[in-house]
């Protein structure tokens, strides 16, 4: 099984909503941080994917399309 990326963005405070969630939910997730560490907040972004099977709960659960 693959993981499906749920989230790709650079708000920092919708990253810990969604993580937030996930946890109560006790759901496991891989944080993939490509923020610029110089210009945190302006250059990258930060990506949370799941396992395909945990996936379209997930999307349910923060309210999000599949992409």
């Amino acid at each position: 099984m693959s993981d499906i990326k749920i989230y790709s963005g650079s708000s920092q405070v919708r990253v810990m909503e969604i993580k937030n969630i996930l946890e109560n939910e006790g759901i496991e997730y891989q944080e993939v941080n490509k923020m610029d560490s110089s210009y945190a907040g302006i250059f990258g972004e930060i990506q949370l994917f799941v396992s395909e099977a945990d996936s379209e709960k997930v999307l349910q659960l923060i309210g999000m399309e599949k992409e």
